[in-house]
Order: C-alpha cells, then sequence, then structure tokens
C-alpha cells in the first residue's frame, strides 16, 4: 500500500505523465484506472477497491487522482 499509511494524496500525482504516475501508483501496491482521458469519460464497473487508484487524464498528464 502507499507510503501515507494507504491514504492517496491527489498533490502527488497530479502534473505527472500517465506513465510515471503509473510507475508510482504501482510501486505502491496500487491498482490504476483511468476514468477520463482528454475529457471523455471511460466505461467502467460500479466496483470499488481500497487499493485502486482513478484517474483523471489530459494529454497524458495526470489532473485529477482519486481512490476507490
Amino acid at each position: 500500500m502507499s507510503q501515507h499509511f494507504g491514504m492517496i494524496t491527489e498533490r502527488e500525482y497530479l502534473d505527472k505523465t500517465l506513465e510515471q504516475a503509473t510507475e508510482k501508483a504501482t510501486q505502491a501496491g496500487l491498482v490504476v484506472r483511468v476514468v477520463e482521458k482528454d475529457g471523455e469519460h471511460m466505461m467502467l464497473d460500479m466496483s470499488n477497491r481500497g487499493d485502486r487508484i482513478n484517474f483523471r487524464v489530459r494529454n497524458n498528464i495526470i489532473t485529477g487522482a482519486f481512490g476507490g
């Protein structure tokens, strides 16, 4: 899990490339899911996971990150 006692903080991921953010999240033991890319919302299921981070991406840069 994350080095922050399991808490996901958005600022750790903002302004990183998707590749950089994915590497960081994976190293922290998180599963990555892109929920929005360049303004387009991805088709998602309604599951909620404590070990997952959701990314919003624009032009390959993380603009939002949250758990679930």
